[in-house]
C-alpha cells in the first residue's frame, strides 16, 4: 500500500523519564523512507535520540504552541498530531490511508479509546466516560469537531487556517477544526487509526482539567455565533438515553462500535462515578465564569497600546505597523481566521475574547468604582451594536497596569469607536495610527 509522507508531532511537557516514554512511544511507529517523528518539547528535558528530532518550544506553555512549533519544522504531505498521553500502535501511520482520503478532507481524527491500565478511581472513572471519543465529537451538534490528541492534517490545509491558536489554555483544537471547516475543508473518522489515551490519575487533575475545558468551550462561545456550551445535567441526560439506546443493541456492537473498549463497574462504582459527575459540575459552572487564557503567562509593562480588531491576520499591512513601535502591547478584540504566527510570537497581545464573565465582573466594579463618572458617560454614550461597559472593562483595566502608556489605533470604523472609548475610560488621550487603504 502506498501512502504519502507524514510528520508525526508529539507536544510533550514533563520530567525527564515522560520524555525518554514518549520518545519510545515515536519510536515504535513503523515509519517508511520520508517521514519523520519530531518531538515539540515544551518543558526543555527532552534529549533527542537517533530517529526523533527533538524542537525546543518554549516560547509559550501550551500544547497549541508545541503544536505549531513543530509543524514549523515537519516537510511532509500530511502532519500527525499525537499527544504523549497516547499510546499507539506501529502500524498507526498506514491504518490511516487504508480508505482513499478526498480531496477536499482537510483532517482524518484517528479514533481515541480509554487505556486501561489506570488503578485509581479518576483513572477508571475516565476510561468509563471516555470523553475523547472522536466519533463522539465529530457527532456534536453545532459542528463536527475533533480532539488534536490523534489527528492527521493536510499540510496545505494547516497552512491554509495559520494552525492551532496559541495563548488559550483549552479548547484549542476544537476551534482549529471549525476554522478547518470555514475554510471549506471536510473532516473525517478513521476508525482504524485507533490510540490508546491515559486519563488523568487525581482528583485534583481531573478537576483542574475539567475547569479548563469549561473555559474553554465559554470561549468558543464568545468566538463563534450560535455555539452556547452544553450544561452538564443534558450531557448527563444524552449519556442516559445512548446507554438506554445501545442496551437495545445486539451484543458485540455497543461502546466498541463507538470507538471505546467496554468497561464493567459494580453498583458501588457507579455511585462513585456519579459523585464524581456531581462534583465536575460544580467545577464546570467555576470554569465557565473564568478566562481562557494560560496561568501565568509572563507579562511586561508596555509603552505604547495598539487597540486592534481582529490581529494579527496574514497580509494586514497594519500588522508592519505594530511591529514598528518599540514597547508596544496589542489590545484586539479577537483572533482573525488566519493568524500570522510569527508576528503573535514576537508581540504581546491580549484579546478581550479571553476575558471570562468574572474577569468581566471584577474589572468592571472596579472602574466604576475609580471612576464613575467616566463610566456613566460612557452607558450613555454607547451606541447600539456596540460592546458593552463590561467587555471593554478588563482593557481599561490592563491599560492601568501600563502606566502613561500612549494609545494607538490600528483600523478604522467600529475599532477607532472602541479605542476612543477604551483611552476615554482610563483618561488617556488616543493617537490614531495612519488609516488602511
Amino acid at each position: 500500500m502506498s501512502r504519502p509522507e507524514i510528520s508525526v508531532v508529539m507536544p510533550f511537557t514533563g520530567d525527564e523519564y515522560a520524555a525518554r516514554a514518549a520518545i519510545d512511544t515515536l519510536l515504535a511507529l513503523d515509519v517508511r523512507r520520508g517521514d519523520e517523528l519530531i518531538l515539540a518539547d515544551n518543558s526543555g528535558l527532552a534529549v533527542a535520540r537517533c530517529g526523533v528530532a527533538v524542537i525546543q518550544a518554549l516560547g509559550e506553555r501550551s500544547p497549541a504552541h508545541a503544536r505549531n512549533a513543530g509543524a514549523a519544522r515537519a516537510h511532509g504531505e500530511w502532519i500527525l498530531f499525537l499527544d504523549a498521553d497516547c499510546r499507539a500502535p506501529r502500524w498507526l501511520l498506514d491504518a490511516y490511508f487504508r480508505a482513499p482520503v478526498a480531496d477536499d478532507v482537510g483532517a482524518l481524527a484517528g479514533e481515541v479509546v480509554p487505556l486501561l491500565e489506570g488503578d485509581t478511581l479518576v483513572s477508571r472513572y475516565g476510561s468509563a466516560r471516555s470523553f475523547l471519543s472522536q466519533e463522539a465529537h465529530l457527532n456534536h451538534p453545532y459542528r463536527p469537531r475533533a480532539v488534536a490528541a490523534n489527528l492527521l492534517v493536510r499540510r496545505a490545509a494547516f497552512a491554509q487556517v495559520g494552525g492551532f491558536y496559541e495563548g488559550v489554555r483549552a479548547a484549542e483544537d476544537t476551534d482549529f477544526s471549525w476554522r478547518l471547516q470555514r475554510a471549506g475543508w471536510r473532516l473525517e473518522l478513521r476508525r482504524g487509526a485507533v490510540v490508546e489515551h491515559r486519563y488523568r490519575a487525581t482528583l485534583g487533575e481531573l478537576r483542574r482539567q475539567w475547569r479548563g475545558y469549561a473555559a474553554g468551550r465559554a470561549w468558543l462561545a464568545r468566538r463563534y455565533d450560535g455555539f452556547e456550551p452544553q450544561p452538564a445535567v443534558r450531557r448527563a441526560l444524552g449519556r442516559a438515553v445512548a446507554r438506554t439506546h445501545r442496551s437495545r443493541v445486539p451484543s458485540g456492537s455497543t461502546a466498541l462500535a463507538r470507538g471505546a473498549p467496554p468497561v464493567t463497574a459494580g453498583r458501588l462504582e457507579r455511585g462513585r462515578y456519579l459523585a464524581l459527575d456531581a462534583l465536575l459540575s460544580a467545577d464546570e459552572l467555576a470554569g465557565l465564569v473564568l478566562s481562557n487564557r494560560p496561568v501565568g503567562r509572563p507579562r511586561g509593562p508596555a509603552d505604547v497600546v495598539v487597540v486592534a480588531d481582529r490581529f494579527p491576520a496574514r497580509g494586514d499591512p497594519l500588522v508592519e505597523f505594530a511591529r514598528a513601535l518599540d514597547g508596544a502591547r496589542v489590545e484586539a478584540a479577537a483572533r482573525p481566521e488566519s493568524p500570522d504566527l510569527e508576528v503573535a510570537g514576537r508581540l504581546q497581545i491580549d484579546y478581550r475574547e479571553d476575558d471570562g464573565i468574572a474577569t468581566r465582573a471584577v474589572a468592571l466594579v472596579g472602574l466604576v468604582v475609580r471612576h464613575p463618572l467616566r463610566s456613566v458617560a460612557d452607558v450613555l454614550s454607547r451606541r447600539a451594536g456596540e460592546p458593552p461597559l463590561s467587555a471593554l472593562a478588563p482593557a481599561v483595566r490592563r491599560l492601568a497596569r501600563d502606566g502613561r502608556a500612549r494609545v494607538h489605533v490600528l483600523g478604522g470604523g467600529d475599532t477607532r469607536v472602541i479605542a476612543r472609548r477604551i483611552a476615554q475610560l482610563a483618561g488617556r488621550p488616543l493617537d490614531e495610527a495612519p488609516r488602511r487603504r
